[in-house]
């Protein structure tokens, strides 16, 4: 893969090397591709501010990848050479050390995590069941683009339908609409007594989004301390 497949928008994560090895992670988006291993990014902005990287600063960059049904995490290493402004938008230019790495490819990674669920059990999706119906608390075991683990107190029937919301640590609310796949009594003794997978039946492109770049966001931070 070459810096002139990505495409133009491509949200990316930026990890500047610093020399107190504290490593921040910054958002940008791919601006352009240039020649050879060149290309513009847009300038990280933090809390409303521009992240001044200066020229010869190395950085990994992290990105999104999707063919068909596949979703693939990619990192490529690269310097900073120059900086400009083009038409009020502040631009890094950047050029590629090495081969772009393809970290993980599959149709849905799944990712072992502990957040905060609501959920309730409604009888159908669409129609007029009471909307007051309280949600239950809960916690996520795992998670991926398609579907979500809870561990519950209460037993779910298979093919029951949940809609719910996650949260993920990062001030986000998730809904998603799903239908229980499965629902086994867990082997310990906890104040949790069933484990049910839920398969994402209704749930819309950006909350999907969402989901994904937080699983890769974890999984570049387990990447990072020699985890996986």
């Amino acid at each position: 893969m070459e810096l002139s497949d990505i495409e133009i928008g491509t949200k990316l994560e930026i990890e500047v090397n610093t020399a107190d090895d504290e490593r921040p992670v910054y958002a940008s988006q791919f601006e352009w591709y240039e020649k050879d291993d060149t290309a513009a990014i847009a300038a990280p902005i933090y809390e409303g501010k521009i992240v001044p990287v200066e020229t010869g600063t190395l950085i990994d960059i992290y990105f999104i990848r999707r063919t068909g049904k596949l979703t693939a995490l990619n990192k490529f290493e690269a310097i900073v050479r120059g900086r400009s402004i083009e038409d009020n938008l502040h631009i890094l230019l950047i050029e590629k050390l090495g081969e772009i790495v393809r970290i993980q490819r599959r149709s849905y990674f799944r990712l072992d995590v502990l957040l905060e669920v609501r959920y309730r059990v409604v009888p159908f999706f669409g129609g007029e069941y009471d909307a007051d119906t309280p949600y239950a608390r809960t916690l996520a075991t795992d998670l991926s683009g398609g579907g979500i683990s809870l561990i519950l107190r209460d037993k779910l029937e298979k093919g029951s339908f949940i809609e719910g919301e996650i949260f993920n640590g990062q001030n986000e609310k998730i809904s998603f609409r799903g239908k229980t796949a499965r629902c086994e009594r867990m082997l310990r003794d906890s104040r949790y007594k069933y484990i049910a997978g839920i398969q994402f039946v209704d749930i819309s492109d950006s909350s999907r989004e969402k989901i994904i770049r937080y699983i890769f966001s974890e999984q570049r931070k387990l990447i990072n301390k020699g985890m996986i």
